[in-house]
Parts: C-alpha cells; structure tokens; sequence
C-alpha cells in the first residue's frame, strides 16, 4: 500500500537577484533538504548546474544531496503527479519534502491555490509555507518597480534578507517590509547561510500536530494601518496589511457564511488571510489559512496559550480592500 502521509511543499520565491538560488544551494549541501524533491521553472535562474550528477528520467536529476531536481515544463499538477508516481515504482529515491523554487517574475499565489486547492495534490501534499529572499541593495526599488515583488513579500510566511554585507542602511526597505507583510519574521541571510530550521515547517498547515505560537505570527497590535494610503506600498495594486479584532466569541454559523460571501465577491483581492477565532461555545483557538478564494480547512489548536486574551484575530493581506468596509460587513454578518 502507498504511503499515503502528505508531503510537505516550500514555496521558496524572490525577485530576480534577491538570492533564492544561492539560498536553496546552501540548503541542499546541508541534511536539511537531503531527501527532497526540488522543483524550478524552466524559466528562472536555474543556477544549480554544477549539482547535477546523473540523469534519473527525462527532465529530472538526482543532485549530490540526494534530492530529486526537475524543470516545470507544463501544468504544475502534473509535474508532482510525475515525481509521485516514479517514485512510488522505485525510479527515483524516496523524497520526504518539496521545495518549490519559483522564477524571479513569479507570483506565488497560484502555486499557493494549486497546492491547497487542486484535489489531486492536496490529497498528497500540504502547503509547509512560503519563503520570500528580498535583496538588502536593490530591495527597495524593486518594491517601487515591479508589482511581482511586492506580492512576493506580501505573501511570504519568512522574509529572508539577503546580501546585507553589501548594504547599507536597510532600515527603510525593513519598514517597507513591514508595512507589507507585518507577521513575517525577517531573518537576515549572509551568502546563503539561514539556519534551516528557521524557513522550514513554518506553514499552519498541520496545527493540531504542531501548536502554533500564535502570537508570533499574529502580533495583536502591529496592524495598525495609519497612513497607509500615503505611502508606496499601495503603488501596483494597493497591497497592504491590516488587522480586524474582536474580543468577544464569534457564532461560527454566520461567520463561516460571511467568509464564504467576502472569497466569492472579492477573492482575486484576498491574497491571503490569516486568523485564529474565539467561536462560540468552543474552547480551543480555531485556525484559518486561506489565498484568495481558496481556504484551507479550519482547525483547532490543542489550547489557547496562557498568555492569550482569547481575541479573535484576523490579518488581511489584500488589494484594494478597504478594513471599514470589511469590518462593516463582518458587524452585519454577526448582527444577523
């Protein structure tokens, strides 16, 4: 019988330049990645050449690490369906782990759905997260040139600063990053190094398994939006953080219906939503992850930390969405 366990996938993302090679490289030659599975497109800064040893089927290898390298040439559906089922008849190694390594032009967000939402690979695989590298020198204007990079951090679950030996002051592009994306931790990078353990296993996906410090990616009150509206993070879409709270239970019937309404109306807007809920008459946290219109299903953490409020917390990652205006039809969802 077929190990049917999922498999966890990191998105490993970046505009052209910001590193993601170099920091994948660092990765492989390390036990972390040893039995993966590495996937990049045909398209980007492939950049892991001297590598390869050996040819394992037509357009995959096997790298020095052990992992199992290959080139998307169609529908990312396919490409995992091909590295399961040679590696379920034994011709190639065993892998334990996906790191899916995007070009530099890429948004993250449909690998993301894919992952989650196509019933063939959510069946075998679950989202770990997405890691983003921003290029400490050329970051900022990036951020201001091109609207790929500024969802690729919007959208990462780790930002990972790289080349900040080249750089100088940094603490502009760093309040940029965190007007983008306000929950992820940024880890500093030097010529690749990052501690594994810090950018793996570092989705939501598996909550009751692993219990999430919540307040690490939900901080309650770093989403203050102030001036966002003045500020270039809206430029190329008006991407932004904010937070909604509420301090008292939530029915979880109208709720699940006001959730439903706000992904079909405006889904292609929401590029992601992070939440931990106080629902009524339950006494664990539940969680929610969700892209787009696409939402993994909601699960309960084994307890509310000690230190917690029990505050219903949900971070909005969205584009041209206004909070009062989704704050308003949250009160009338509830008001019933």
């Amino acid at each position: 019988m077929r190990n049917r366990t999922r498999l966890p996938v990191l998105v490993l993302t970046g505009f052209l330049g910001s590193g993601k090679t170099t920091l994948l490289n660092r990765l492989l030659r390390g036990p972390a990645l040893s039995d993966a599975a590495v996937i990049v497109n045909e398209f980007g800064e492939i950049g892991i050449d001297h590598l390869l040893v050996e040819q394992a089927f037509e357009d995959a290898v096997l790298l020095k690490s052990g992992c199992i390298c290959c080139t998307v040439r169609g529908d990312l559906v396919d490409t995992f369906q091909a590295l399961l089922e040679r590696r379920d008849k034994g011709e190639i190694p065993p892998f334990s782990r996906v790191v899916i390594e995007t070009t530099g032009l890429a948004e993250p967000g449909p690998v993301m759905r894919t992952i989650m939402a196509d019933k063939a690979v959510a069946e075998r695989f679950r989202l770990d997260g997405v890691v983003t590298t921003v290029d400490a020198v050329n970051g900022l204007g990036q951020l201001d040139a091109h609207p790929e990079s500024v969802q690729q951090a919007a959208l990462a679950d780790r930002l990972v600063l790289t080349k900040t030996d080249l750089s100088g002051d940094i603490e502009p592009l760093i309040a940029r990053l965190r007007l983008l994306n306000p929950a992820a931790p940024l880890i500093r990078a030097v010529q690749g190094n990052v501690d594994p353990a810090l950018i793996l296993d570092v989705g939501l996906w598996d909550p009751v398994k692993r219990e999430a410090d919540i307040q690490r990616w939900l901080p309650a009150d770093s989403y203050d939006d102030h001036d966002h509206h003045h500020h270039d993070v809206n430029r190329h879409g008006d991407i932004r953080a904010f937070c909604i709270t509420r301090d008292t239970p939530i029915p979880w019937p109208e709720f699940r219906r006001w959730l439903d309404a706000l992904a079909s109306l405006r889904g292609p807007d929401l590029l992601r939503l992070k939440g931990v809920v106080n629902v009524a008459g339950e006494a664990q946290p539940v969680v929610l992850h969700g892209v787009q219109h696409v939402f993994h299903p909601p699960a309960k953490l084994p307890r509310w930390p000690a230190s917690d409020s029990r505050q219903t917390r949900l971070v909005f990652i969205v584009r041209g969405i206004e909070k009062e205006a989704v704050e308003r039809s949250l009160d009338a969802a509830l008001a019933g």
